[in-house]
Protein backbone atom coordinates (compact mmCIF):
# COMPACT_ATOMS: atom_id res chain seq x y z
CA UNK A 1 0.00 0.00 0.00
CA UNK A 2 2.92 2.26 0.97
CA UNK A 3 4.69 1.37 -2.65
CA UNK A 4 1.69 2.17 -4.39
CA UNK A 5 0.97 5.60 -2.64
CA UNK A 6 4.59 6.64 -2.97
CA UNK A 7 3.95 5.49 -6.96
CA UNK A 8 0.57 7.94 -7.18
CA UNK A 9 2.95 11.04 -5.46
CA UNK A 10 5.50 10.31 -7.92
CA UNK A 11 3.05 10.99 -10.84
CA UNK A 12 1.43 13.85 -9.24
CA UNK A 13 4.18 15.01 -8.74
CA UNK A 14 5.74 14.69 -12.24
CA UNK A 15 2.46 16.30 -13.59
CA UNK A 16 2.96 19.30 -11.55
CA UNK A 17 6.95 19.66 -12.09
CA UNK A 18 5.79 19.05 -16.25
CA UNK A 19 3.08 21.76 -16.05
CA UNK A 20 5.29 24.33 -14.62
CA UNK A 21 8.05 23.87 -16.76
CA UNK A 22 6.67 22.51 -20.53
CA UNK A 23 2.93 23.79 -20.25
CA UNK A 24 3.97 27.62 -20.28
CA UNK A 25 6.14 26.63 -23.48
CA UNK A 26 3.42 24.75 -25.03
CA UNK A 27 0.37 27.77 -24.61
CA UNK A 28 2.95 30.36 -25.38
CA UNK A 29 3.37 28.90 -28.88
CA UNK A 30 -0.05 28.68 -29.62
CA UNK A 31 -0.63 32.21 -27.97
CA UNK A 32 2.42 33.59 -30.23
CA UNK A 33 0.32 32.36 -33.37
CA UNK A 34 -2.97 33.68 -32.53
CA UNK A 35 -1.53 37.08 -31.76
CA UNK A 36 0.41 37.04 -35.75
CA UNK A 37 -2.82 37.22 -37.25
CA UNK A 38 -4.33 39.63 -34.39
CA UNK A 39 -1.64 41.94 -35.08
CA UNK A 40 -0.42 41.14 -38.49
CA UNK A 41 3.17 40.50 -37.16
CA UNK A 42 5.97 38.45 -38.58
CA UNK A 43 7.06 37.51 -35.45
CA UNK A 44 5.49 36.88 -32.29
CA UNK A 45 7.28 36.41 -28.82
CA UNK A 46 5.14 35.62 -25.25
CA UNK A 47 5.56 34.76 -21.70
CA UNK A 48 2.74 33.23 -19.93
CA UNK A 49 2.33 33.50 -16.25
CA UNK A 50 0.14 31.30 -13.70
CA UNK A 51 0.67 29.36 -10.51
CA UNK A 52 -0.02 26.44 -11.03
CA UNK A 53 0.38 26.49 -14.18
CA UNK A 54 -2.12 23.99 -15.35
CA UNK A 55 -4.78 26.46 -14.59
CA UNK A 56 -3.19 28.04 -17.95
CA UNK A 57 -5.53 25.23 -19.72
CA UNK A 58 -8.55 27.11 -18.49
CA UNK A 59 -7.46 30.06 -20.24
CA UNK A 60 -6.62 32.03 -17.20
CA UNK A 61 -3.21 33.84 -17.17
CA UNK A 62 -1.73 36.40 -14.29
CA UNK A 63 -0.01 38.23 -16.96
CA UNK A 64 0.97 37.77 -20.59
CA UNK A 65 2.99 39.94 -22.32
CA UNK A 66 4.39 39.71 -25.83
CA UNK A 67 6.18 41.51 -27.93
CA UNK A 68 5.35 42.05 -31.61
CA UNK A 69 7.48 42.67 -34.53
CA UNK A 70 6.47 44.55 -37.96
CA UNK A 71 3.17 44.94 -36.48
CA UNK A 72 0.18 46.15 -38.54
CA UNK A 73 -1.83 48.80 -36.71
CA UNK A 74 -4.96 50.12 -39.20
CA UNK A 75 -3.00 50.79 -41.95
CA UNK A 76 0.84 51.67 -40.80
CA UNK A 77 3.67 48.94 -40.25
CA UNK A 78 5.23 49.96 -36.78
CA UNK A 79 8.68 48.47 -36.13
CA UNK A 80 7.57 46.86 -32.59
CA UNK A 81 4.58 46.43 -30.37
CA UNK A 82 5.19 45.88 -26.64
CA UNK A 83 2.10 44.10 -25.21
CA UNK A 84 1.46 43.74 -21.19
CA UNK A 85 -2.06 41.64 -20.00
CA UNK A 86 -2.73 41.06 -16.34
CA UNK A 87 -5.72 39.49 -15.20
CA UNK A 88 -6.48 37.56 -18.54
CA UNK A 89 -9.23 35.13 -19.51
CA UNK A 90 -8.74 34.32 -22.98
CA UNK A 91 -11.27 31.65 -24.88
CA UNK A 92 -9.69 28.42 -24.82
CA UNK A 93 -11.89 27.03 -27.15
CA UNK A 94 -11.02 28.88 -29.68
CA UNK A 95 -7.54 29.24 -28.30
CA UNK A 96 -7.19 25.23 -28.94
CA UNK A 97 -9.48 24.92 -31.83
CA UNK A 98 -8.36 27.79 -34.26
CA UNK A 99 -5.42 29.50 -32.77
CA UNK A 100 -7.59 32.40 -32.20
CA UNK A 101 -6.48 34.89 -29.42
CA UNK A 102 -10.23 36.44 -27.88
CA UNK A 103 -10.03 38.28 -24.72
CA UNK A 104 -13.17 37.48 -22.87
CA UNK A 105 -11.82 39.31 -19.72
CA UNK A 106 -8.72 41.46 -18.56
CA UNK A 107 -7.67 44.16 -16.11
CA UNK A 108 -5.02 46.10 -17.00
CA UNK A 109 -3.57 46.79 -20.72
CA UNK A 110 -0.64 48.73 -21.28
CA UNK A 111 0.97 48.56 -24.92
CA UNK A 112 3.88 50.46 -26.36
CA UNK A 113 4.02 51.13 -30.06
CA UNK A 114 7.43 52.17 -31.87
CA UNK A 115 7.05 54.04 -34.83
CA UNK A 116 10.75 54.37 -36.80
CA UNK A 117 11.59 57.21 -39.16
CA UNK A 118 10.88 54.20 -42.24
CA UNK A 119 8.11 53.03 -40.89
CA UNK A 120 6.89 56.79 -41.10
CA UNK A 121 8.26 57.23 -44.60
CA UNK A 122 6.70 54.27 -45.68
CA UNK A 123 3.64 54.85 -44.58
CA UNK A 124 3.42 58.38 -46.48
CA UNK A 125 4.87 57.16 -49.40
CA UNK A 126 2.08 54.87 -49.71
CA UNK A 127 -1.19 56.75 -48.17
CA UNK A 128 -0.76 60.36 -49.38
CA UNK A 129 -1.94 60.99 -52.62
CA UNK A 130 0.67 62.69 -55.14
CA UNK A 131 3.63 62.02 -52.33
CA UNK A 132 6.83 60.11 -53.11
CA UNK A 133 10.26 59.50 -52.22
CA UNK A 134 9.81 60.53 -48.57
CA UNK A 135 12.28 60.76 -46.10
CA UNK A 136 11.48 61.20 -42.52
CA UNK A 137 14.06 62.69 -39.84
CA UNK A 138 12.56 62.53 -36.04
CA UNK A 139 14.12 64.56 -33.40
CA UNK A 140 12.75 65.25 -29.78
CA UNK A 141 11.74 68.82 -30.89
CA UNK A 142 9.98 67.14 -34.38
CA UNK A 143 8.93 64.92 -36.95
CA UNK A 144 10.32 66.41 -40.28
CA UNK A 145 9.77 64.76 -43.75
CA UNK A 146 10.61 65.69 -47.36
CA UNK A 147 9.18 64.38 -50.38
CA UNK A 148 8.31 64.80 -53.50
CA UNK A 149 4.59 65.98 -54.60
CA UNK A 150 2.83 66.28 -57.68
CA UNK A 151 0.59 68.92 -58.24
CA UNK A 152 -2.37 68.28 -60.44
CA UNK A 153 -0.34 65.25 -62.31
CA UNK A 154 1.54 67.85 -64.52
CA UNK A 155 4.41 69.35 -62.15
CA UNK A 156 6.71 68.07 -59.29
CA UNK A 157 8.24 69.70 -56.55
CA UNK A 158 10.22 69.45 -53.55
CA UNK A 159 8.12 69.59 -50.68
CA UNK A 160 9.31 69.63 -46.50
CA UNK A 161 6.92 68.85 -43.62
CA UNK A 162 7.59 69.81 -39.82
CA UNK A 163 5.51 68.88 -37.13
CA UNK A 164 4.79 66.18 -34.20
CA UNK A 165 3.21 63.15 -33.84
CA UNK A 166 -0.26 64.22 -31.41
CA UNK A 167 -3.35 61.59 -30.04
CA UNK A 168 -6.81 63.42 -30.42
CA UNK A 169 -9.62 61.03 -29.15
CA UNK A 170 -9.22 57.58 -30.33
CA UNK A 171 -7.20 59.50 -33.43
CA UNK A 172 -3.36 59.20 -33.56
CA UNK A 173 -1.88 62.20 -36.41
CA UNK A 174 1.14 63.62 -37.86
CA UNK A 175 0.07 67.08 -37.04
CA UNK A 176 2.17 69.58 -39.96
CA UNK A 177 3.09 73.19 -38.32
CA UNK A 178 5.23 74.69 -41.05
CA UNK A 179 5.61 73.56 -44.70
CA UNK A 180 8.47 74.10 -47.57
CA UNK A 181 8.57 74.33 -50.68
CA UNK A 182 12.44 73.91 -52.12
CA UNK A 183 13.55 74.79 -48.57
CA UNK A 184 11.27 77.89 -48.17
CA UNK A 185 8.55 78.16 -46.06
CA UNK A 186 5.31 78.46 -47.99
CA UNK A 187 1.47 77.68 -47.77
CA UNK A 188 0.28 74.37 -47.35
CA UNK A 189 -0.23 73.55 -51.20
CA UNK A 190 -1.78 70.48 -50.30
CA UNK A 191 -4.24 71.91 -48.54
CA UNK A 192 -6.17 69.85 -45.77
CA UNK A 193 -4.53 66.43 -47.21
CA UNK A 194 -1.11 67.75 -45.85
CA UNK A 195 -2.18 69.70 -42.73
CA UNK A 196 -3.49 66.75 -40.73
CA UNK A 197 -2.04 63.32 -41.67
CA UNK A 198 -4.16 60.08 -39.70
CA UNK A 199 -1.88 57.59 -38.75
CA UNK A 200 -3.96 55.11 -36.44
CA UNK A 201 -7.13 54.79 -35.69
CA UNK A 202 -7.43 53.46 -31.73
CA UNK A 203 -11.02 51.98 -32.56
CA UNK A 204 -9.14 49.33 -35.15
CA UNK A 205 -7.43 47.89 -32.61
CA UNK A 206 -8.22 44.53 -31.44
CA UNK A 207 -7.60 46.02 -27.69
CA UNK A 208 -9.57 48.88 -26.16
CA UNK A 209 -7.24 51.73 -25.15
CA UNK A 210 -6.47 54.75 -25.36
CA UNK A 211 -3.43 57.13 -25.92
CA UNK A 212 -1.45 58.01 -22.44
CA UNK A 213 1.53 59.72 -23.64
CA UNK A 214 3.53 60.14 -27.20
CA UNK A 215 7.45 60.46 -26.82
CA UNK A 216 9.15 61.78 -29.49
CA UNK A 217 12.80 60.39 -29.56
CA UNK A 218 16.09 60.33 -32.18
CA UNK A 219 14.88 58.07 -34.63
CA UNK A 220 11.38 57.10 -32.84
CA UNK A 221 8.17 57.89 -31.91
CA UNK A 222 7.33 55.54 -28.99
CA UNK A 223 3.47 55.53 -28.57
CA UNK A 224 1.55 54.61 -25.22
CA UNK A 225 -1.21 53.04 -25.31
CA UNK A 226 -3.49 51.90 -22.14
CA UNK A 227 -7.51 50.87 -21.27
CA UNK A 228 -7.32 53.47 -17.94
CA UNK A 229 -9.47 56.40 -18.12
CA UNK A 230 -7.87 59.58 -19.66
Amino acid sequence: MGKRLMVMMLVVLTLLVSSELVLPIFMSKIVNQGMMSLTGSSHVSSKLNKNPGFLMLGGSFESIQLLANHAKIDKITVSEMSIALTKVQLNINKLFASQQVELQSVRDIDIIVTLSQEDLAQYLNQTVKGVKNTVVTITTDQVKASSTFAIGGFANVDVGLEGRIVGDGQKIKFVTEKFLINNRATGNIGGSLLTEIPLVDLNKLPFHVGVRDIVMDKGKVSIYLDNRLH
